[in-house]
């Protein structure tokens, strides 16, 4: 009993002295980002900047020229994946990131930042790669298979006045020529 009682009056100065010295244990990370957009592992993901304007924003003059230098993506922990840098400032548009590296590896499932650079600054939005599930979970099932992907989101909240990255999945149905899917209604002769 009583070498329990002197290891814990030793262990208890030990503690003691770690706190007097400003030690305090450090809290572990957040395992993840308070907000993000998923896609499935290896399909392609749109971004944009997006710069709004709102005479909500205080001010009833257009919107400063905010041009477009180039965009990154880098893992959560900020090592860079992939980055595109433009020859000159472009205006804002939208661009494809394919879920590659930068020597054209798949990247795998996890947390990524993707980061556009502009000549008023950079704005970043968060996604989560999520591995596609078997075919015996229900996700697979047609209506259920995208539904688990969208819940597994957490979108980040859209501001008013201030450019954001817009981060959505590409569209899957391109028609001849590379233009939109869509239906094209003719009314009258075709010339």
């Amino acid at each position: 009993m009583k070498r329990a009682a002197l290891l814990m009056l030793a262990l208890g100065a030990v503690g003691w002295g770690a706190f007097a010295q400003g030690c305090a244990p450090c809290a572990p990370p957040d395992p993840q980002p308070p907000c993000f957009t998923a896609f499935w592992q290896g399909e392609d993901v749109c971004l944009e900047l997006v710069v709004p304007w709102s005479v909500f924003c205080g001010c009833c003059c257009p919107a400063p020229q905010v041009q477009v230098t180039g965009w990154r993506v880098v893992t959560w922990e900020g090592a860079l994946v992939y980055q595109e840098i433009f020859p000159s400032p472009v205006a804002p548009g939208r661009w494809v990131w394919k879920q590659v590296d930068s020597k054209g590896n798949p990247v795998g499932p996890g947390y990524y930042k993707v980061i556009v650079s502009t000549t008023t600054g950079e704005y970043e939005n968060t996604l989560k790669i999520v591995a596609r599930p078997d075919c015996c979970s229900p996700c697979c099932f047609p209506l259920f298979f995208l539904g688990c992907l969208v819940f597994g989101s957490r979108p980040c909240a859209v501001p008013w006045c201030t450019p954001y990255v817009k981060l959505y999945r590409c569209p899957a149905c391109v028609a001849p020529c590379g233009a939109p899917c869509g239906v094209t209604l003719f009314l009258g002769v075709d010339p």
